[in-house]
């Protein structure tokens, strides 16, 4: 599984940082959601799976994992989940810190991704 944190950047728009250090984002207290997104099949019922095709996220940090496609009946190998500024990979946790609402696109009806808002 990779580990990629998306951060806004005012010139750059959006930075990618992967295998990032994730305390300088998630402090001790955010541990166990971290934990509920990884382990997102004993913990469905705590994440919000997202299937629609276009979905507006709020502001502030959020956890966004993407399972393996093939979980999800999808067998092309297309990315078929983008944000407004990154095409997203399968098997892939995004921790997402933004200030800013972010545009989630999700192109086939199969694919979904779990979702968890960091108070």
């Amino acid at each position: 599984m990779k580990l990629i944190t998306l951060q806004r950047d005012t010139i750059e728009n959006f930075i990618h940082i992967e295998h990032t250090c994730i305390h300088d984002v998630i402090n001790e207290e955010h541990h166990h959601e971290l934990e509920h997104i990884l382990d997102y099949a004993n913990h469905r019922e705590q994440l919000l799976f997202i299937k629609k095709s276009s979905t507006l996220l709020p502001k502030g940090v959020r956890l966004l994992y993407i399972p393996h496609l093939e979980e999800l009946g999808i067998t092309t190998g297309e990315t078929s989940i983008s944000l407004e500024w990154t095409g997203l990979e399968e098997d892939t946790l995004y921790i997402i810190q933004d200030e800013e609402p972010l545009k989630l696109r999700i192109t086939n009806p199969k694919a979904g991704v779990f979702y968890k808002t960091l108070a």
